[in-house]
Formats: C-alpha cells, structure tokens, sequence
C-alpha cells in the first residue's frame, strides 16, 4: 500500500501517449511520456548481490538477456546510484562506452557498431548503496535481546527504485523473469518472490543462497529481504504462506498468518485465476515510512510491523481490523497488479482502485459485523474533499515521466478508485461484475493492460454496459452534486426532479460545462423499494416513486457524488432521521456537513441532523461524529468562541458515552471500543476536566502496573494523557518511549510525544525528532504527530531545520512532505512560506502535493468563515435528543469507579 511515493525522470524519449476515448473530448490529454527506447527489451535477469552492511554498500552482478528489436548502436536502461566496474555483451569483443546521467537515472552502453537484431546477454558489475530509508535496498535498525542493536536488509521499488538495486529496465510494461543469487550471514534468513532453489557455504560465514525463478513480472515487483528471522507458515492448498517476522515475534504474526489462509482461497475463487507462485510470503519490517505501509512484491509482500503484527499487550481492536483490511489489500494486488499489470502509470488505479475496493470486500465478507463499508465512508469523504478543489487529477491521469507517477499516489488514485468500483458493481451487479473480472484475469495474465480493456471485459459479462459511466468517472477530475428539488405526491406516488452540477469547494468547478452520467439509488422513505436512474445532464426527467416520504438520494451510499436536498425534504429526512439506515444516516450528515463549509447549506444543520443522533445509534457514526467535531474544533483556534462549541460538543458526546462508559463489557460489538476511543478522544481535546482527570487517574496505574492495563484502556489514557500533556507528564511519556520493549512499542510512544495541545510541549518533541534518539524511520513520524495538532509549528520547523530533515526521509518522498505538515493549516501566511520553500526545493513537475495542500489551506479558511452559523445555532439550540435529563457526570459512567 503506497501513499504519495516520487521519483526522478527516465531517459528522454518520445513515445506515443495511449488515446483517450474520442467522447471525452474534454479530458486531459495524454502528454508525451519520457521512456526508455523500445529498440532493447529485457526478457531475463540473472542477478547476484553481495551486502556490505557495514559499508552501508553492496556488489551485483547482472547477466541479462536482452532482444534487440531493431538495429542500434546503444543499449539504454535504468540506473540509480550505481557505479559500474565491468560492462560486456556476449558476442562483442570491444567495452562499450559507459554514460552516466545521473539526473535522468540512466546508463548508455554505446558500441562501436551497430547491434543487429536478435537476442543477447549484457553482462554487468556494478557497485550500489544500501540506504536507510525505505527506498531501494535499505537497513532498518531494532534492539534485539538484552537491547543490542540489531539489523535487517528489505527492498522497496515501486514506483521506479529497482533501479537502485540493479540496472534495468525500471518500467512496469517492461515485464522479465528473474532469477537471484545473494550472499548473506550464515546464521541469517535470506527471503524473495520465490522459494529458495539451494543454500551454499562459501566460508568466512556467510552462504549464497539461490532463488528459484519469477514469472514474468515487472522490476518494482522485485523483493530481497535478510536477517534474524523466523517463519510461522500453513500449506493452504498447494500454496506454502508463510508469515515472516524478526526473531521473537512469532506469537505476534499469528493473526496475521490466519487472515492470510483465509483470504487465499477467497481470492482464487473471486478472480477465477489460483494464485500462481507456489508461496506466498508476509514479511514484517520494524520502523515506518512516511507514506506507505505496505508493498506488494509478488509472492514477497512487505509490511512495516504496524500494519501486519498484533501484540496482546498493546494492539486494539482498530489495529485489528486494520491488519486485516492491509493485509487484503496487498494480497488482491497479487492478482490486480501483479499478475495483470497496468501498461504504465497513468492506469495505476488498476492497481490502487481495486486493491482498496477489494480490501473492504474481502475482509466483509468474513467480518460482517465490523461494517467496514460503513468505516470506508471516511475514506471517500476524504478523497471527495481532494477531488473538489484545485490540485485534484482525474483518476485516470495521464503520466509524462515518474516523477510525475509518484504523486499520483493519492487518495484519488486509492480511495476514489475504490468508490467508483463500488458504484459500477452496484449498478451491474455483483455476479456480473465478478465475470468480467474473471475474464479480465484470463485473457491479460502475465501481461499489461489499460483500463479499457476492464470495461471491455465487464461489458462483454453483462447486459447493463458501464463503459460510458466509468469514462465520465475515471477521465474527469471532480465530484458531481445531485439535488433533489421540489417533488410532488399524488395517488400514492411521489415526483422528484433531480438536476446535476459540481460540488467543488473553491473555484475549480466555475466555468466548467461537465456533467457525469450518475447512476443514482433514490427511494422514499418507508417504501419497500427503489429505483436506479441515469442522471446525465444538469436535469433529469422526473422520476416517479412510490410512497409520498421524502425522498432519498444515493441510498445504501455506493455513489461517488454529493446529495442536496431542498429545505422542505431536508426537514423531512431530518425529522425521521433515526429511521434512516445507519450508511444514509452518515451519508447525510457527512454531505450536510460539506455543503455546509461552503455555505451552500447553513452550517447549523449539520449540528441539527447531530441532535437528533440517539445515544445508543450505530457505534461507529457517534465515531465519525466525534472526528468531525474535533476538526471544527481546530478551526476555532484562537477564536473566543471556542469554549461555547466545546461546551456544545462535549453535550452531544456524553450522551453516548454515558453508556459505554470507561471499559469495555462482556458481549459488547467489536465496534464499541473504537467509539469509546473515538468519544474520549474527543472529550480529551475539548479539555473536559473530568475526562482528563480520569485519564490521568488510570495513566498513574499504569506508571505503577502497565501489565493491569489492557490494549484498548492503554491507548485511549495515553491518548487523552499525551495531549493535554505538561512538562512532567512529557518527560513520563518520554521515559516510556526510551525503554519500550518493541519497535510497535517504541513507535507508539514517539508518535504520543507531538500530540500535545500546548504549542510549547510541542516545540520539546519537534526539538527531539533532530537528536539521534530515535529510530531515523521514525523521527520524521514525530513531526507528522506534531502537525496533526500544529501545522504551523510543524511545517515551519521542517522548513527552517530541512538541512537536517532532509537525510531522514526516503528520496522519492521529500516532494510531499512539506505540503503534508502544513495542510491542516488555516494561516493564509503559510501559502507564501510553502510556495518559498518549493522554489528551492521541489522540481516543478512534482508540486501536485503543493497544489492540494494549498487548496485545503484555503478551504480551512473558508470554513471559518461559516463559523458564525454555529455559534448562532448553539446560542439557541435546543438539547440533543436524549439530553433532557440532567447529564451525568464521568464518575457516573461505568466502568469510571470502583478500581
């Protein structure tokens, strides 16, 4: 799973952009793509690495078999921080010249003659280095028994570092096989894509280890790991799985090894297509990376420890069901990715897009009650967000070079992808989609696609044809609004016109003429049914109902658009809110919320549509409730007005968490202990005395006892303890983090020392993420933690202190992670201050991050704006359904006395 991963350009060579659909005249067009020349082509890599640790450097050695497809006099690939001793092409006597261009990331190898065509093998030794951030060939460091430092080796390749690993050709449509030698410790666990062939000592103990061959993949599928591993594994057919982990950690990859065997066959029978390598390997790496969790190297899937292990003392339900929904992720890429590959980067959602969708679908299907489509409505609401403002990009979003590849990792690329497979599969049906699917895997495995050719295969499987719908989705940038105007009843029906615009929140939808064909779900109230309907201009033909409730837009809230109503059927949703589904319960306030930050709606009915919340509703909407309260609260920073919204928002929570109190009960549903995280959370940033007072009582048990503390009490005191934390209590929280027993542990703690609410406790750990303290894959996490709270702060110092923060971050993320601090900002200031920053250090080709960042600074400002609307409504509102009673203070909550 990558998140916003860059990297430099390839060679300069005009190849022919793939067309866009004819229809979609208004579409971006596809510019001319910096490749490597077509006239070289790989078929096969033999390769040899040899680790110096130590040195922090390797040596390769690379036999490849190449066709020459045409006459040339060169022969061009990929090559990254690599020095070359020795270059040879069986049958020519001469050395060619070597070239190095470092900027583009390229060798020549020009010959004194031409190269007929035909087949070869280039023969290279070469010299890399061995990083230690998750880019390229890397290092991670852990304490071991007794706290020694220990080490371990991992590849990261995706978008284009496998040429940082060996030279090649570094592009997804470039599919070879491979076959690797490494030479590594003797006592150590040498893992790849495929099963070991045979283990040699060769002395000075160390042992070259043989992999057997890969299928025909594509370079950033490539995988090499060693260290002081162990193995826990199960034969799931004839398919070894395997979980592997550093030495100790077994019991911790347990889960992890269960959710893998139960998915493998469900995904043989979902694609039609076995899993083709005969093992599948997790493999847990200690530390983090600033964006991406996971990779999904074929039959080698990487993980960073908090997205694969579950430890007793310390994993909550939340990491559960996240270490689930990862690990289905990155195994759907096995198929979706891996075994069918998009032909190059404008069609990375093939694989992002329905790795996302297929995350939810698979760990549904055997974990209904966590809901997880209704978690995944945060997500959407999150890329919906991205995809209304300036900076967006169509999901399908045509790529120059892989500079540009890298920031098309994004929440448009993953989470609108995802949404948009759903609302296609509603709207055929899952049975239909599902054969399109499968004949999609048939026909193009082991091969690279375009994502016509998944419409082609959908639409061949069934008789309703999504080709044009996916193109409005997949080729234009934006989000649609549907509105429901005035509708009419008689003889028991109800006649609603529904009109489409964009939803945008700035000025990126003024002056477009774009409208989406939309598949929409609308449905009276109380009714039995609904219907389906194709809103394909800016208005529909009415559409006819039965029942005369109000009506409902996008219901079951599989399409990817915003719902507005007019005020009469708003109110009339409104006053039997609680009758709604709980997905259209949270689909309407998350769309009233947005249309209220730009004041396309009054602000005050989202509060409204809140009040009407019953405190026993669906545990998971009270979740969502909170985070938004929570982001209003920021936008309040500074303003007198703040202790009013909090007293209001603390009303509205401590109606639910007055019954589910502190601690967990017996048979309560899983998703309980994520809202009472989330609540007390909340209640812990509103500053309520006794909340905090409460968690402070139980984080002093803690100091004295932690093993007395459970998971889930651990994360929620620590939560509320750390951010509204004072010198002291930092200095407790720091102690923790320098003798945590496990890198989990460890990364909990630091990531606990940047939320304070006091910019001065703040200031104590953005100083310490520059000292040598901490793991350096997890400083750079400390200032993430810092400006979730600080943007300004945080932003500000990464800027004036970049010389130092600079070394710290992988080289193919640094273009973001600037813009990343300072988006939650709403200082105008802070624009001028990125854009000085970005003039001296982010290529002009990478600035997407930029773009988007400085579109939500400015939305965080226009919010303000619409602040006053709640401070009005909150002057005058009535209390919360269910608050008519005196509210019970946090001592009378269960679970908040009696220890």
């Amino acid at each position: 799973m990558k998140i916003q991963r860059f990297a430099v350009a390839a060679l300069l060579v005009v190849a022919l952009a793939r067309a866009l659909p004819a229809q979609c005249a208004d579409a971006v067009t596809a510019p001319e793509r910096i490749v490597l020349p077509s006239s070289v082509v790989p078929v096969h890599y033999d390769v040899e690495v040899t680790p110096d640790v130590a040195h922090l450097s390797f040596r390769g050695r690379a036999r490849i078999e190449v066709d020459v497809t045409r006459a040339t006099q060169s022969i061009v690939l990929n090559a990254a921080d690599l020095s070359f001793e020795r270059v040879a092409l069986a049958g020519r006597t001469e050395a060619p010249k070597i070239t190095l261009d470092a900027e583009q990331q390229t060798a020549t190898f020009a010959f004194g003659a031409p190269l007929a065509p035909g087949r070869y093998v280039l023969s290279i030794d070469y010299r890399g280095k061995i990083y230690q951030q998750a880019s390229g060939f890397f290092v991670l460091d852990y304490a071991g028994d007794g706290g020694a430092t220990k080490q371990a080796l991992f590849t990261q390749f995706e978008n284009s570092d496998a040429r940082r690993f060996l030279p090649c050709w570094d592009e997804p449509g470039r599919k070879a096989t491979f076959t690797l030698t490494a030479t590594v410790a003797a006592n150590e666990t040498a893992v790849s894509n495929m099963p070991v062939a045979k283990a040699e000592s060769v002395g000075a103990g160390l042992k070259r280890v043989h992999f057997a061959p890969t299928p025909k993949m594509s370079s950033y599928l490539l995988f090499f790991g060693a260290g002081d591993f162990e193995r826990l594994h199960r034969m799931i057919g004839n398919v070894d799985v395997g979980v592997i982990v550093k030495r100790g950690d077994a019991a911790r990859g347990r889960f992890a090894l269960d959710t893998a065997a139960q998915l493998l066959p469900y995904y043989n029978d979902y694609f039609g297509t076995p899993y083709p390598l005969p093992k599948l390997d997790l493999i847990a790496a200690p530390g983090s990376s600033q964006f991406f969790g996971a990779m999904e190297n074929w039959g080698a899937i990487f993980y960073f420890e908090r997205d694969l292990l579950i430890d007793a003392r310390l994993s909550t339900e939340d990491d559960r069901q996240n270490v689930a929904v990862v690990i289905a992720h990155e195994m759907a890429h096995q198929w979706f990715g891996d075994l069918v590959t998009m032909a190059w980067w404008d069609d990375l959602w093939l694989n992002e897009g329905f790795a996302s969708w297929m995350e939810i679908k698979a760990v549904d299907h055997f974990h209904p009650q966590w809901k997880l489509w209704l978690q995944g409505q945060s997500s959407v609401q999150q890329a919906m967000s991205t995809d209304a403002a300036s900076g967006t990009h169509p999901i399908i979003t045509p790529i120059k070079d892989v500079l540009q590849a890298s920031a098309a990792f994004d929440s448009i690329t993953y989470q609108k992808g995802g949404a948009v497979i759903r609302m296609l599969e509603a709207y055929v049906g899952e049975d239909e989609f599902r054969a399109g699917v499968r004949r999609y895997m048939h026909d193009h495995a082991y091969g690279n696609t375009v994502t016509d050719d998944l419409w082609a295969e959908i639409d061949a499987a069934s008789p309703k044809k999504i080709r044009d719908i996916a193109h409005d989705f997949t080729l234009h940038a934006g989000v649609p609004l549907i509105a429901a105007q005035a509708a009419q009843c008689e003889h028991g029906t109800l006649r609603v016109a529904l009109t489409q615009t964009r939803f945008a929140i700035d000025d990126s939808a003024k002056g477009g003429a774009q409208v989406w064909r939309v598949p929409v779900a609308v449905q009276t109230l109380g009714s039995a049914a609904g219907t389906h309907v194709i809103v394909s201009g800016r208005t529909a033909e009415p559409t006819t109902l039965a029942g005369c409730g109000p009506a409902l837009l996008n219901v079951g809230q599989a399409g990817y658009f915003r719902s507005r109503y007019a005020p009469e059927a708003f109110a009339g949703l409104a006053e039997r809110f609680s009758e709604l589904a709980a997905e259209d319960q949270l689909g309407l306030l998350n769309d009233t919320e947005a249309l209220g930050s730009v004041g396309r709606v009054p602000m005050a009915q989202f509060l409204l549509l809140a009040g009407k919340l019953p405190p026993n509703d669906e545990p998971l909407i009270w979740s969502n409730l909170a985070q938004s309260l929570v982001s209003l609260d920021k936008r309040y920073a500074g303003r007198a007005e703040r202790s009013a919204f909090r007293a209001y928002a603390r009303t509205l929570l401590q109606r639910p968490l007055a019954l589910v109190g502190w601690d967990a009960r017996a048979g309560e549903a899983d998703n309980v202990e994520s809202q009472r995280a989330s609540l007390l959370a909340a209640m812990g940033r509103f500053s309520d005395a006794a909340v905090v007072a409460e968690a402070q009582r139980r984080f002093r048990e803690f100091i004295a006892a932690p093993s007395r503390v459970s998971a889930a009490q651990r994360n929620i005191v620590l939560g509320v303890v750390a951010a509204n934390a004072d010198g002291p209590t930092w200095d407790q929280l720091h102690a923790l983090a320098r003798k945590a027993a496990t890198e989990l542990e460890k990364q909990d703690y630091y990531r606990l020392l940047g939320v304070a609410a006091d910019p001065r406790i703040a200031q104590r750990a953005l100083d310490l993420s520059l000292t040598q303290e901490a793991p350096v894959t997890l400083r750079p996490l400390i200032l993430d933690s810092v400006a979730r709270v600080h943007p300004e702060l945080a932003a500000d110092f990464a800027i004036a202190h970049w010389s130092a923060i600079d070394p710290m971050l992988e080289s193919d993320s640094k273009a973001q992670y600037v813009p990343s601090l300072a988006d939650g900002s709403d200082d105008l200031n802070m624009i001028t201050r990125l854009n000085a920053f970005a003039a001296g250090h982010i290529p002009s080709s990478a600035r997407s991050s930029l773009e988007k960042a400085v579109a939500r600074i400015r939305y965080n400002v226009q919010i303000g704006t619409h602040l006053a609307d709640i401070d009005r409504w909150i002057a005058t509102a009535p209390r919360p359904q269910g608050a008519n009673d005196p509210l019970p203070g946090i001592h009378d909550m269960p679970g908040a006395s009696g220890r």
